[in-house]
């Protein structure tokens, strides 16, 4: 097996309906409720073949096929593990080929890889984890995208880098006040604004980006209020907001949300996206995701 970069493809799996705006270990998810990774392809090896040379994958690390023809991503196998909200928020990017693009708490280093391998964006990732970010390196050179990604292993707050086209960011979304905090480092970090609350990012943001850059994040519905007065307070103004449900009869659970750097007031809702069509099955649209991090055009 030599994992490379590609398209996306189709999923064949056995989807769960879940709480996809994050997703706990292999153990505590039970193989396919993990279902935005399709499956641990290996975890008996300690070698794997790159194109630059031999990866090494640690005994706590898995790695796992991403629903894009030869690319794969490493993850922990205990803690935070992505989910569809990393492929959803990866569509929802709107940036030309090209475009020079900062994720924001990149983590495993997912969405780095889908843009930079699906979208041909040149990526910087910021993560404070130092594992992260040596893990998420080695993915990059899995891939091969080292040309494309670059991963700096610093905290957003004292990163001083160049300006970018655009800010995408899965961030923590739990007020400390709220909820229970993982005794797990990293989940804690990834739900619990315990390094980086929503202000501070949003302050960040405005200064990583170029004048008129766009901003990105996927977010928890019910944090939606917070969000927006906090992007205004920052400066970055929203622009487009597209609610993704389970199911058409269930609420909406995530909210996916651009914001422009300086930008005029007018917010377009879009029209919402179904992630099931029925249970265990994926509707087209989420299906087109997969295939090719694209959202229909009326989307």
């Amino acid at each position: 097996m030599n994992p490379r970069r590609g398209r996306c493809i189709k999923k064949r799996m056995a989807p769960e309906e879940k709480d996809f705006i994050s997703a706990g270990s292999p153990e505590e998810v039970g193989g396919a409720g993990d279902y935005a990774a399709r499956e641990t392809v290996i975890a008996g090896e300690d070698a794997l073949p790159g194109e630059t040379g031999i990866i090494r994958r640690q005994e706590d690390e898995t790695l796992d096929s991403l629903a894009c023809s030869g690319l794969y991503v490493l993850q922990k196998k205990q803690g935070y593990r992505y989910s569809l909200d990393a492929y959803l928020l990866s569509a929802f990017v709107d940036e030309a080929p090209g475009s020079e693009v900062v994720d924001v708490g990149s983590g495993s280093g997912v969405l780095s890889i889908l843009l930079a391998a699906v979208k041909d964006h040149r990526v910087t990732g910021v993560e404070v984890q130092h594992d992260m970010a040596e893990m998420s390196q080695r993915s990059v050179e899995l891939a091969g995208l080292q040309d494309r990604v670059r991963i700096v292993h610093a905290d957003v707050r004292e990163y001083r880098g160049q300006r970018f086209d655009a800010v995408v960011t899965n961030p923590p979304y739990r007020p400390l006040s709220t909820g229970r905090i993982s005794r797990d480092q990293g989940r804690a970090m990834a739900r619990h604004e315990i390094s980086l609350d929503l202000e501070t990012l949003l302050a960040c943001s405005y200064e990583l980006l170029k004048p008129g850059g766009r901003f990105y994040l996927v977010y928890p519905a019910w944090r939606l209020p917070d969000l927006i007065v906090t992007m205004r307070a920052g400066r970055i103004e929203p622009k487009r907001a597209k609610f993704v449900h389970s199911t058409p009869s269930s609420s909406a659970e995530i909210v996916l949300v651009s914001g422009l750097k300086d930008g005029g007031k007018e917010l377009k809702v879009c029209s919402p996206f179904f992630v099931f069509a029925r249970q265990g099955v994926y509707t087209k649209e989420m299906e087109s995701v997969f295939r090719a991090l694209k959202l229909p055009k009326s989307h």
